[in-house]
């Protein structure tokens, strides 16, 4: 993806049928350092593209924001939706549509922190740290897995760690499980050899002990409200495409494709243990996917809720 900071000033038309919502989305782009426009109609959208980079809005008005950014070279896309992922993803699969974010109802804005966090980093392609999605006064807890066994040890470790949030025990299970799932990922499907090829994807079964260089680090932090797990590898192979792909199919209820190890499982999986995926990719440097969960949303609605997915990549 283009960073628009890159290109001057960053100048959002905000196309929401909610007056209320639209405002606070405005709003809150300009906190952000942009410019913002706010209209209830597309008929009133084409007459600002002039001077736009960035054209927001919801699912609802998905074909017309994706074919508005067709036919603008200069124009990126983002949604939000309060509806399932998945119908939004062939718009994400057209290309510089990166973001969906999720809010509850239609009368709801997205998550104010979502918005902001996508209006900077459009703004400033840097990375940002863990405590970005968290509010201040968290207690971190960091690991770096070598082998199998380490990989097991970190999943218990930050199983122990959410000990004592009271929280259900199956939720404590399913962020285990997405514990598990980040680090297969990053361990077994991410290495690869000099000549790109994958070093350990072909048995996800087998005991193995990555080389200081492969080692991954995983990061938690939660603020008793939000829970932010991190998994970054040096590798930086995963594809845009590729994440696209196998939550399409994933979500849709086809066949997996195992082609490259489980990581269709694996993101399928994260997808709905979580209720936003962040996937920061530099090419042939790293992956970093962070996954949050809302605490205060019980299985039933974890379940049913919409979901936030982002995807950043940098040369």
């Amino acid at each position: 993806m283009v960073f628009l900071g890159r290109l001057g000033v960053l100048h959002a038309v905000i196309l929401e049928r909610n007056k209320l919502v639209g405002r606070k989305i405005a709003r809150l782009f300009v906190a952000a350092g942009a410019t913002a426009a706010y209209v209830e109609q597309p008929s009133e959208v084409p007459a600002l593209l002039r001077s736009a980079n960035v054209l927001c809005g919801d699912a609802f008005d998905a074909e017309f924001i994706a074919e508005q950014v067709r036919a603008h070279a200069k124009l990126r896309g983002v949604l939000w939706t309060a509806e399932p992922l998945r119908r939004c993803l062939r718009h994400m699969s057209e290309g510089r549509i990166d973001h969906v974010l999720a809010r509850r109802d239609f009368e709801t804005p997205p998550r104010a922190w979502e918005v902001l966090m996508v209006a900077r980093r459009l703004l400033d392609p840097t990375t940002p740290p863990l405590s970005a999605f968290l509010d201040w006064g968290y207690l971190p807890l960091e690991l770096a897995p070598r082998s199998t066994a380490d990989r097991d040890a970190a999943v218990a470790k930050i199983q122990e760690r959410l000990g004592g949030l009271q929280l259900p025990k199956r939720s404590v299970e399913l962020i285990g499980e997405l514990a598990h799932e980040l680090l297969m990922n990053a361990m077994y499907d991410a290495p690869v050899d000099g000549k790109g090829r994958p070093k350990y994807a072909g048995d996800r079964k087998a005991a193995i002990m990555l080389s200081e260089p492969e080692r991954p680090t995983v990061k938690l932090g939660t603020d008793g409200t939000r829970l932010a797990l991190q998994v970054r590898d040096p590798f930086g192979g995963l594809e845009r495409a590729r994440i696209l792909e196998a939550l399409n199919r994933g979500l849709a209820g086809g066949e997996l494709d195992r082609s490259h190890g489980g990581a269709g499982l694996g993101l399928t999986l994260c997808h709905n243990a979580s209720s936003a995926l962040f996937f920061d990719i530099a090419r042939g440097r790293y992956t970093e996917v962070t996954a949050l969960v809302e605490l205060d949303l019980n299985q039933r609605e974890l379940r049913t809720s919409a979901k936030s997915l982002h995807v950043w990549s940098a040369a």
